[in-house]
């Protein structure tokens, strides 16, 4: 795994076409934050999200999702699934990844033209357009572990649990989601991306730490979150999303208008 990411960073950082998201100088502005956050929650984007999460939820609130992880668990899980899955894990260990996105990103400051730069202000960006939509969608599916506890299922049980959403699986899909978003003209490239950026929600459902669907709801909020970052074909309707920053709390202020 090592060296397989070390070819595919070398083929990244040699690339000569590489698609540009935003003007990198300026790119952690409020404003470009708030323009890329109202990008996430267009209506467009909205209708296909709350479609991808009424599927999944059918399998999660069937016994489709057992039924998988049981044939998994008892058919294809051994020693060298279990050997590739403790590697891909790594890349969805937020602690690590963002601060990684946010020091490479930092490069541009020095020299904008440079590829890994514009690729972490790119994931930086994703990281922090779909995290709290992501975290409020753990809570808000309420599903819980595989074998968690006697009564633990992936059937969605609002606030009752924060494992709806598997935060690894969106966490390792950003930077290769990322990075194929990049490297649109050089096809063997995009498709290597998209590839590797299954590989930490796989590795979820091999550990028996989360069930398919939310496994493939963290990569799809990942795909939803690099994808507004590099969308600008519309405007985000009438609602706009800004950060709020006071000494006492955070959040997101949502305007709409009518």
């Amino acid at each position: 795994m090592k060296y397989f990411c070390q070819i595919l960073i070398s083929i990244f950082l040699s690339s000569s076409s590489i698609v540009v998201a935003e003007d990198y100088v300026n790119f952690f502005t409020m404003e470009n934050l708030s323009k890329n956050s109202s990008q996430f929650y267009t209506s467009e984007r909205l209708s296909r999200m709350g479609l991808g999460f009424l599927s999944m939820g059918l399998v999660a609130n069937s016994s489709v999702d057992q039924k998988i992880q049981d044939w998994y668990q008892q058919d294809i899980r051994d020693e060298k699934t279990d050997l590739w899955s403790k590697r891909a894990k790594r890349f969805g260990e937020g602690e690590y990844l963002l601060p990684l996105a946010l020091l490479a990103g930092g490069l541009c400051y020095r020299n904008r033209d440079l590829s890994v730069g514009r690729w972490g202000l790119n994931a930086a960006h994703a990281y922090l357009v779909g995290l709290p939509p992501m975290w409020t969608m753990q809570y808000m599916t309420g599903g819980s572990r595989p074998n968690e506890s006697d009564d633990g299922d992936s059937h969605w049980q609002p606030t009752q649990d924060d494992n709806g959403v598997s935060g690894h699986a969106f966490v390792g899909a950003v930077p290769f989601l990322t990075l194929a978003k990049m490297a649109n003209n050089q096809k063997p490239l995009q498709y290597l991306a998209y590839a590797m950026s299954v590989l930490t929600a796989w590795s979820r459902v091999n550990d028996n730490a989360h069930y398919t669907s939310q496994a493939i709801l963290g990569w799809y909020m990942a795909y939803e979150s690099v994808d507004a970052v590099f969308d600008r074909s519309s405007e985000a309707d009438n609602l706009t999303v800004s950060p709020m920053v006071s000494q006492q709390s955070y959040g997101l202020v949502f305007r709409l208008k009518w």
